[in-house]
Order: C-alpha cells, then sequence, then structure tokens
C-alpha cells in the first residue's frame, strides 16, 4: 500500500519531469542507491527552468545523528549528490572538487523535503553550483551549499571500473538524444 509520502515521493510537480542522470544507472551508490529507504529516498525531477532541478527526500531511521534528527553528514550527501546532478544533467560529467555547507536548521527525522540545485556559472572544465535542502513547504532552510565540480572527460570514466560503462553509455544516449 502506497502512502501519501511515497505518492509525493514519486509524483513530478506540475510541469516537472523524473530527471535521467546517468548515475542512476549504478544500484549501489551511497545516496540515490539506498533501495531499502533506511537512510533515505530521494526522487530526482528537471524543471522547466534551464540548469536546475529539484529532488524529493524523505529521510529514515538510518540517517539519524542527533537523537531523532539527521546527521549533517546525510543532507551534505544529498546537496552533493543533487548540485553534482544538476551538472550531469546539464551535460557536465563532474566530480566534486570542493563543498562548502551551511547548516541553518536540525532536520527532524521523517520530514518530507525538497531540495533544489542550479548551475551557478562554467568556465572550462569548472562548474560551479548551489543547492538550498529545505522542508516540503518551503519555508524553512535546513542546510544549503555552493560547489565547484570539475568535469571529467570520457577516459576518466572509462578508466574507474567496469562499472562505469554504464553511466558512460547513458551519457553516450543523453548526448545522442540532444542532437
Amino acid at each position: 500500500m502506497t502512502t501519501e509520502r511515497e505518492q509525493w515521493l514519486e509524483s513530478p510537480d506540475e510541469g516537472c519531469t523524473p530527471a535521467d542522470l546517468p548515475f542512476l544507472a549504478l544500484a549501489d551508490t551511497f545516496v540515490s542507491g539506498d533501495r531499502s529507504g533506511h537512510r533515505f529516498r530521494v526522487h530526482y525531477y528537471s524543471t522547466p527552468q534551464e540548469n536546475q532541478m529539484h529532488g524529493k527526500i524523505l529521510f529514515g531511521s538510518g540517517a539519524q545523528g542527533p537523537p531523532d534528527h539527521v546527521h549533517g553528514g546525510a543532507m551534505a550527501a544529498i546537496l552533493d549528490e543533487a548540485m553534482g546532478g544538476v551538472a550531469w544533467m546539464c551535460g557536465h560529467p563532474v566530480v566534486a572538487a570542493n563543498l562548502d555547507i551551511s547548516f541553518r536548521n536540525m532536520l527532524p527525522l521523517d520530514t518530507a523535503c525538497v531540495v533544489e540545485a542550479e548551475i551557478v556559472s562554467v568556465d572550462g572544465r569548472k562548474v560551479r553550483t548551489r543547492g538550498v535542502l529545505r522542508n516540503r513547504e518551503g519555508d524553512k532552510v535546513f542546510s544549503e551549499g555552493t560547489a565547484l565540480f570539475i568535469v571529467l572527460d570520457e577516459s576518466h570514466l572509462q578508466g574507474l571500473s567496469s562499472k562505469a560503462d554504464a553511466i558512460v553509455d547513458r551519457l553516450r544516449e543523453q548526448r545522442r538524444q540532444k542532437d
């Protein structure tokens, strides 16, 4: 039986579509690869605004830090993946070089949240992004951040491991669809 919160998580907002992020091809990544929902469940969506995306998150008990609250590292991990994810969504296969996360409010476990991420600038291989993690209603910010990501070329991805083949294949398919 699907709960209202699960329906919310899996339903794109008006004008949004599920984001096709190549790294989602991997089933065991730390953030979006948690299929059990023990730490968190997250779904990413592209928005009508260029260079932006958002995600919907339900934090599970495995994300606990302070009693009954989400660990700061879990919030930072969501921001890291979303800020990098918007770069990937826009055709920049990146890895993080620098993350700057500010924590604004403690986040109670079992709170439905939204993460918003956007590209701020692209300068050669440097992609700068920012993101914010807030409650579902949008009136309370829990954490926000900025990041510097570095674009990898295909040879870097291919040199990672055989698991990266799925990412490279999805990235190539996305490029073909854009052309």
